[in-house]
C-alpha cells in the first residue's frame, strides 16, 4: 500500500504548481499548447500500442496519460528460460540487455509474479515536437515521419523491447 500511496500522493513541485495556475487561467496560448500536446502524445501512444501488440505483448489501448502498461504474460515460458520469473527481474533484465527502463508492475500494486511494467513515453524533445506540431494544419494528423523525426527515441526503445523478446 505504501508503494501505491507514494505514487499517488507525492507532493507536486513548485514549478509544476505555477504551471498549473497558468494553465487554469486558460486562453488561446494554453488551448493551443494542450491541443498539440494531446495530438502528439496520442500519436506516440497509438504507435507504441500497435508495435507492442504486433509483437504479441498484451497492452490496453491508451486513452490518456503518458504511459502504457505492457504485460509480457505470453512470453512467460521464454522469460523463465532466461531466469525471469517476476516483474522486477523482467525490468532489470530489460534495462541490462537493452538500456530501456520501465517500472515493474509491482511498484503500482500489481502482483510481483505478474510480468507487467509501466513504460512512460515522454523521452523526446517536447519543445521541438510542439513547435513542429504548431506548423501542421489543425486537421492534419501526426504521421510516421513526424514520429520518427521528433519522437524517435521512444520508437527505438519499443523496437528494442520487441527485438529483445525475439532473441
Amino acid at each position: 500500500m505504501a508503494s501505491v500511496a507514494s505514487e499517488t500522493f507525492t507532493s507536486t513541485s513548485s514549478p509544476i504548481q505555477y504551471a498549473a495556475v497558468r494553465a487554469f487561467r486558460g486562453g488561446t496560448e494554453i488551448e493551443n499548447y494542450l491541443w498539440n500536446s494531446r495530438k502528439i502524445l496520442s500519436a506516440v501512444a497509438n504507435r507504441i500500442e500497435k508495435s507492442l501488440s504486433d509483437a504479441s505483448i498484451a497492452v490496453a489501448k491508451p486513452e490518456g496519460a503518458f504511459y502504457i502498461f505492457p504485460d509480457f504474460k505470453f512470453f512467460r515460458d521464454l522469460l523463465i528460460t532466461r531466469n525471469i520469473k517476476n516483474n522486477v527481474q523482467l525490468c532489470e533484465s530489460l534495462l541490462e540487455d537493452t538500456g530501456v527502463a520501465i517500472l515493474p508492475g509491482s511498484v503500482f500494486g500489481r502482483p510481483l509474479e505478474e510480468l507487467t511494467g509501466r513504460l512512460a513515453y515522454v523521452e523526446f524533445d517536447g519543445a521541438r515536437a510542439l513547435a513542429a506540431a504548431e506548423r501542421l494544419k489543425k486537421n492534419q494528423n501526426i504521421d510516421e515521419d513526424f514520429l520518427e523525426n521528433y519522437c524517435g527515441n521512444m520508437l527505438e526503445a519499443v523496437d528494442l523491447i520487441c527485438a529483445w523478446l525475439r532473441y
